[in-house]
Formats: C-alpha cells, sequence, structure tokens
C-alpha cells in the first residue's frame, strides 16, 4: 500500500537526499494526549501512566502517515501550509497499523496486556481523524543531526519511496527534486500538486511544473 508524510520542503529534499525519514520523540508531537489516551480517575493511575510515558519517550519513537494526500488540512498543517512536499512510500501493510479514534477516553483494561498495550501506542481522540493516520513506532538508537531517523533504501522491508508530491504553494523546481532523487532510478513519480476547482481538495496539477498560460 501506499502511505504519505507530509513535510517541510527543506526537510523533504534532504530526507530524500539522504534516504532518511525523521522518527518521532513522543514529547515533540503536537498531541499531548499520546500514550494518554485512557481515563485517569485516580492519582496513584495518573502517576503510573505519566511514569510509563516518560520512559517510553526516552527509548521509542514513531513515524505517522496519512492514508491519502487530498485533504488540504494535512498540507496546512504539517506541510508548511501547502508551501512543503508530500513523500508518498510503499510500504508493508503490516508494518503500519491503523489508529482508532475514540471520542470518549476508554477505561484502562485490566490485567495489562497486549490488547491494553494496543489502547496507548494506536489510539487518538475523535477529531484528528481527518488525518487518516498509520504508524509505527521505532526503538530509538542514536541521534543524526540532532534527531532520531530511519534510513531506508530500495532493500527496504519496510518502506521504498515511490512519489514527491510538490505543494500548490510550494516554490521547490522540479530540477532541485530531480537533484535531490539522484541515483534512486526511474521508481519514483513527481508530481505537482494545486488546488481543486471544485473540491475542498489537493488534486495532480496535469501540467505539472510549467506556468500558467
Amino acid at each position: 500500500m501506499l502511505a504519505y508524510h507530509f513535510l517541510p520542503a527543506a526537510y523533504a529534499l534532504d530526507d530524500i537526499a539522504k534516504r532518511r525519514i525523521k522518527i518521532s520523540e513522543i514529547d515533540q508531537t503536537n498531541d499531548p494526549f499520546e500514550l494518554w489516551c485512557v481515563s485517569q480517575p485516580t492519582r496513584s493511575l495518573r502517576d503510573a501512566l505519566r511514569a510509563c510515558k516518560m520512559e517510553m519517550n526516552e527509548k521509542f519513537g514513531l513515524i505517522c502517515f496519512s492514508e491519502d494526500w487530498v485533504n488540504p488540512l494535512l498540507w496546512s498543517h504539517y506541510a508548511d501550509k501547502h508551501r512543503g512536499i508530500c513523500l508518498g512510500f510503499e510500504v508493508d501493510k503490516l508494518s503500519l497499523r491503523k489508529i482508532r479514534y475514540v471520542k470518549e477516553r476508554p477505561a484502562l483494561r485490566l490485567p495489562l496486556t497486549k490488547e491494553t498495550a494496543d489502547q496507548f501506542l494506536w489510539t487518538k481522540y475523535w477529531d484528528w481523524k481527518y488525518e487518516e493516520e498509520r504508524r509505527s513506532w521505532f526503538q530509538l538508537d542514536e541521534r543524526e543531526d540532532g534527531n532520531y531517523f530511519y534510513h531506508f533504501d530500495s532493500q527496504s522491508d519496510l518502506m521504498q519511496l515511490r512519489e514527491v508530491i510538490v505543494g500548490p504553494l510550494c516554490d521547490t523546481t522540479e530540477g532541485e527534486v530531480k537533484a535531490a532523487l539522484d541515483n534512486y532510478g526511474d521508481g519514483v513519480r513527481i508530481i505537482k500538486a494545486r488546488l481543486a476547482f471544485n473540491t475542498f481538495r489537493v488534486v495532480i496539477k496535469q501540467n505539472g511544473f510549467k506556468p500558467k498560460v
């Protein structure tokens, strides 16, 4: 399946050239309820969950994807207000779990089991549903340029770059994208996006990077 990751243009070009994608640390995500999604009626439970979240933050990070790239909110929130780039990856469907969106915070299921862990790792509030998120968790290793990264290449069993979608307001040129894709071969499609004329969607600009006539 294809899954999509949104970035500011400079970061996207750098990641393409270095064949890597940033692993997000839990305390740097934009959702303060990460690993905090269950109801917490007692102080002892809150303290235990806070300690668990702190331990997870030191050891694990995540990479988040969306199932499609047409929603303008995704471009606004994650791709520099439509000035960024979206990377489309061919991924192993089993390696990315779909997020479960809930309107009410569920009670913690006891005893603690794998299903209980799923509550923490793949549950978010309902209003995030527009993201259509799938994610994978990674153990943190060594920092590189101040961050953690997952490195992908043509032999990656998790993800392979297949599309580079340049945002509607992005001034990155086709030549700059092709330069970043040097040595990738012909397996990556370059797409220039535009705002749709009749719907609230982001769509393919059929004449690509050519100026308006």
